[in-house]
């Protein structure tokens, strides 16, 4: 496995969310120091990648995080963040790569699949008769 030194790989427990309404979603993540000090990290997640993991971000989830540190300068004070690139539930699928889609169920009770609502939608009277058609045979 090649490393980029740009990369940072943290693991921890989400701690906040806030959503400003831009392109990225800023959240905390409190992770535990050698000597078992706690150290809290702030970190942005596009708005796309967000969605697609949407049901990670819930305060007290653990997590392990793959992105790049950034940071700017405001009244002369140095502001560090990670821009998030990947996330996962557990290491190895973090380090190796996703075996599959990411599926949830949002609170309304429908399917998401990588982000993407799988809403039901009902057949049109000319599709009924077509599927009705197709199975006669079989009753």
């Amino acid at each position: 496995m090649e490393i980029d030194l740009n990369e940072i790989i943290i693991s921890g427990t989400i701690n906040n969310v806030t959503d400003n309404n831009k392109d990225y979603i800023k959240f905390g993540l409190t992770t535990l120091k050698y000597d078992k000090r706690k150290v809290y990290s702030s970190l942005n997640i596009n708005r796309n990648l967000y969605t697609i993991y949407k049901d990670f971000f819930v305060k007290g989830t653990k997590v392990f995080i793959k992105g790049y540190l950034n940071s700017y300068i405001t009244n002369n004070n140095i502001q560090s963040f990670i821009t998030v690139i990947d996330i996962a539930d557990n290491q190895k699928e973090l380090l190796n790569g996703k075996s599959g889609p990411h599926i949830r169920i949002d609170p309304d009770g429908v399917e998401v699949w990588n982000g993407k609502r799988e809403e039901l939608i009902p057949p049109t009277e000319e599709e009924l008769k077509e599927m009705k058609e197709l199975l006669k045979e079989f009753e």
